[in-house]
C-alpha cells in the first residue's frame, strides 16, 4: 500500500526502530519529509512480523489510510507511479548508503 496518490507513510510501532529512523531520515534528505512522517500512527501485524520473530530486522512501509484497500475499487488506476517512485528511490538510496550493513 505504497501506491496511493495521497501518500502518507508513518512510523509503524512493530518495525525495527533504528532502520525505520534511517529510512525516514533518507527520505527527508531526498525531499520527501511531507510523505514520510516521523511519528507513530499504527501498530500493524503484517508480513514483517515473521522476519522480526526470526531475528531479522524489518520495517513495514505502508500507507494504512488507503481508502480502497480490500474493496472492489482497489484497481490499477488508483496506483500512482510517482508514489511508487518516491518509495523506490528512498529505499534504493537507503540500501546504497546505510542498508548494506544489515546484510552481514
Amino acid at each position: 500500500m505504497i501506491g496511493d496518490a495521497d501518500l502518507n507513510i508513518y512510523w509503524e510501532r512493530n518495525s525495527n526502530e533504528v532502520i525505520t529512523k534511517e529510512i525516514w531520515s533518507t527520505a527527508s534528505d531526498l525531499g520527501y519529509s511531507d510523505i514520510f512522517i516521523p511519528e507513530y500512527k499504527y501498530k500493524i501485524i503484517d508480513d514483517h512480523i515473521p522476519f522480526l520473530r526470526a531475528g531479522i530486522p524489518a520495517v513495514d512501509i505502508i500507507d494504512f489510510d488507503y481508502p480502497y484497500w480490500h474493496t472492489t475499487e482497489d484497481t490499477p488506476d488508483k496506483v500512482s507511479s510517482e508514489s511508487l517512485a518516491i518509495i523506490g528511490n528512498t529505499l534504493l538510496h537507503w540500501l546504497e548508503t546505510k542498508g548494506m550493513k544489515y546484510s552481514e
